[in-house]
């Protein structure tokens, strides 16, 4: 009776090999995918956060803008002035000039730049730079 089960082979060693075959593959290709899946969404926690920093930096521009509308105003700027505890004086709108630029017809414009154009260049003489010698 054992010499019948001497030549079996009853782990079959070659379906063995395929089946730990497939299950590392898979299992390496699981990985990979998870890996890469993980990359992915650390990218785009990265894009959300500067997505949002970009949306705050928005913000301060526009508080920043209005703040400047607000100082150009004569008035804020004197109320802004006031609260800081300024030493500087009021300010006195009968004192303030206000120049308005005159209306420019365009013909206007035109003949000042043309006058501002220097003349085109003149073509240049012939010059005789040698010497002529005469002999007598």
């Amino acid at each position: 009776m054992v010499r019948r089960n001497r030549y079996r082979n009853p782990l079959k060693t070659p379906g063995l090999f395929r089946v730990l075959f497939l299950c590392l593959a898979i299992g390496g290709i699981g990985a990979c995918f998870v890996t890469i899946r993980n990359r992915h969404v650390k990218k785009g926690d990265e894009i959300r956060e500067r997505e949002l920093l970009i949306v705050k930096l928005e913000q301060d521009v526009e508080m920043y803008e209005l703040r400047i509308a607000g100082m150009m105003d004569r008035n804020e700027l004197d109320r802004w002035l006031r609260w800081k505890g300024s030493d500087l004086q009021d300010i006195d709108p009968t004192r303030v000039w206000n120049i308005k630029p005159a209306p420019r017809d365009f013909r206007e414009i035109v003949a000042v730049d043309r006058e501002m154009e220097s003349p085109p260049p003149q073509p240049a003489q012939p010059v005789d730079t040698l010497p002529t010698v005469v002999r007598e």
